[in-house]
């Protein structure tokens, strides 16, 4: 029994002893095998991040030298840096990764990699790699096959690029407004600029001339990639000036040959940001991008997208195609607008604050989007310097406000609403006429010390003599004889009609509340003040009527969009409204009667719209006109000028206006 108790022992010890050493070289096993999955997923973080310098840590030196290669760590970082670097490579992205054991000393590192590159998505399979020991180290063993695989020491990496060309911005003639062109770029040469003091100076020079910090100067020269003989981009010129260090090349660039008189209209593109890229993922560092306007609109349908090939090349023989994409243009967009008449509307406004907007109110054919003061595009398009951002956004005159899209008061071109809604429900005929004493006037007492003024005293005024002397008393009167429920419900068809434009503008308002609650308000309304705010691009919409016999014309912007048309008042009140105001140009005490053009029945109203705190103060005041072809309804074009009356806007225009002729 003894006995068999002593064996039961013995096997006992042995189990024992067995069991730990099996324990033991298990928990070794697993040692190792943490170490080198740790190795391979620190290699494949800082490869797929092209944090080449940290890749190369756990890479084995003393294993970079091959039948057809021979490189140190450095040249290896170099190789990496070039060969994605060559081929825009981003968003790279380790899949499958796996370790497998060959031998106690050496394990193999698998893995596939998906990219974006300059010419799109790439999917490469079949990363192999030995992770060996070292030492005590695991390390990973590098080969040119960890470029790409099967690449061999003598193998570049070659990418044939077509660019996709963005597509042109062109108006309804098919002139360009924006297109893909050249532009003259200046250049720093590092080895040109000297050294020292030298230097020093030659940077300071070209600060000075270009408007660019010398801060800003040497952060390009200190840029990765810039060697003794580059050439560092540092401005986008229109004349070549001979400066120590810099020189000049053609450069393909997004141009517009209006420049400032389509610059709020059309917009500008510029290199992607990060933020850009975030939202845009398929686009890559350096890409342009629609940053404002039509430009930013309709920048799906403007990019193109770039094709080409990417190669493994053994000297002048391609060994294997890694991608090939073909190219696509982007699509050119056709507007409504003249760029001819674009031009000579924005030379009338002189650098003035002011907008014209001029539409073809037989189908809403927008013919010009102007406005004054701008800015040029063509300077955002290759990178504008600081300097000159500075003196566009610090500006007063607020250059890059799109002021056609801007709600003003409308002031007394808004009388011819009020006059066709009256006609329209009864308040008024042709014929009615009002006697009005003096040049100011209230309803009653209860008004305090408010009056409604006008600037010229008539005894007795018809609808058409109230619309030539343009007389705030005549309107006012008019819009509280016709009541504020009547007046609202005419008012109601021109302001729910919306325009379906690719512009920023905020609704019309008839006042803050929708309301015309107060006697005094009514009658502002009426002559065109009070609370309303109308954008120029709104005016001639609701003006429109005036053209079309009571059809208000909603515009358009796309030259192959049609825009519908919506009745809004009887077809004699809006001829009747219309006879009168051709009469406010060719009568000689007509408000517009400096814009006739000889030969020509033009119907238009001016109006001043006061911005005074208080009455009978000096204050602030904004000038508009609205014209029409009385004969054949060819054009309408509203024009407005900040801080001053309306006579200057006639003067201002009378040119434009006969151009259109």
């Amino acid at each position: 029994m003894r006995k068999k108790y002593l064996w039961i022992g013995l096997l006992a010890v042995v189990l024992l002893i067995g069991g730990g050493g099996y324990f033991y070289h298990w928990h070794q096993q697993q040692q190792t095998i943490t170490a080198v999955r740790k190795v391979a997923t620190t290699y494949t973080k800082a490869f797929s991040q092209q944090d080449f310098t940290k890749m190369m840590t756990v890479v084995d030196p003393q294993q970079l030298t091959g039948g057809d290669y021979q490189y140190t760590t450095k040249k290896v970082i170099a190789r990496n840096v070039a060969v994605f670097g060559q081929i825009g490579a981003s968003q790279m992205q380790v899949k499958q990764l796996k370790v497998t054991r060959q031998s106690a000393k050496r394990y193999r590192l698998t893995f596939n990699l998906n990219m974006q590159t300059t010419i799109g998505a790439l999917k490469v399979n079949h990363y192999s790699a030995s992770i060996e020991r070292n030492k005590g180290k695991w390390q990973v063993v590098w080969t040119p096959a960890m470029l790409f695989p099967k690449m061999n020491g003598t193998d570049t990496v070659q990418l044939a690029w077509q660019q996709g060309q963005r597509g042109k911005i062109v108006d309804r003639n098919g002139q360009p407004l924006a297109e893909d062109g050249q532009v003259t770029q200046a250049g720093l040469v590092p080895n040109q600029l000297g050294s020292g003091d030298t230097k020093t100076n030659n940077l300071k020079q070209i600060s000075q001339k270009f408007g660019v910090s010398e801060t800003s100067l040497k952060q390009s020269l200190q840029q990765q990639w810039v060697t003794d003989d580059s050439f560092v981009p540092i401005k986008t010129m229109t004349e070549q000036t001979a400066l120590t260090g810099v020189t000049y090349r053609a450069v393909s660039a997004r141009t517009y040959p209006t420049g400032e008189a389509s610059a709020q209209l059309i917009g500008y593109v510029s290199e992607v940001t990060a933020a850009d890229l975030k939202k845009h993922p398929e686009l890559q560092s350096g890409d342009t991008i629609g940053k404002t306007g039509l430009e930013r609109y309709y920048d799906a349908q403007l990019q193109g997208s770039d094709g080409g090939k990417i190669t493994i090349n053994n000297g002048d023989t391609v060994s294997r195609t890694l991608l090939t994409t073909k190219k696509h243009d982007g699509k050119t967009i056709k507007l409504t607008i003249d760029r001819t008449k674009q031009e000579k509307a924005y030379q009338q406004l002189a650098g003035k604050k002011g907008a014209v907007v001029t539409m073809d109110p037989r189908n809403g054919q927008l013919l010009t989007l102007v406005s004054s003061p701008s800015y040029d595009p063509n300077l955002f398009a290759t990178g504008i310097s600081q300097t000159d951002y500075a003196k566009y956004a610090e500006s007063a005159d607020q250059p890059f406000l799109s002021r056609f899209t801007q709600r003003y008061a409308p002031g007394s071109t808004f009388k011819m609403l009020t006059a066709g809604i009256a006609l329209d429900n009864g308040t008024i005929t042709t014929d009615t006429t009002k006697s009005i004493s003096g040049l100011k006037w209230q309803q009653d007492s209860s008004w305090g010390s408010y009056q409604v003024t006008r600037v010229t005293a008539a005894d007795s005024e018809n609808m058409t003599q109230a619309l030539v002397n343009s007389d705030n008393i005549w309107f006012a009167q008019t819009g509280l004889q016709m009541g504020s429920q009547a007046y609202l419900k005419g008012l109601q068809p021109f302001f729910k009609a919306k325009a379906n434009l690719p512009l920023t503008m905020s609704a019309a308002q008839i006042s803050n509340n929708g309301k015309l609650a107060s006697k005094i308000l009514l009658a502002d309304t009426a002559y065109g003040q009070g609370q309303l705010l109308l954008s120029p691009i709104q005016q001639a919409m609701m003006y429109s009527a005036i053209s079309n016999d009571g059809a208000l014309q909603l515009p358009t912007l796309l030259l192959n969009q049609t825009a519908a048309k919506q009745t809004v008042l009887k077809k004699a009140s809006a001829a009747a409204v219309k006879q009168a105001l051709v009469q406010v140009v060719s009568d000689a005490n007509g408000t517009a009667h400096d814009l006739q053009v000889s030969g020509h029945n033009i119907a238009a109203k001016t109006g001043t719209a006061e911005l005074k705190q208080q009455q009978d103060t000096t204050g602030e005041q904004n000038g508009f006109l609205m014209a029409t072809d009385a004969d054949n309804n060819t054009y309408l074009t509203v024009a407005m000028l900040e801080g001053t009356g309306s006579e200057d806007v006639v003067k201002a225009m009378q040119p434009y206006v006969a151009s259109l002729y």
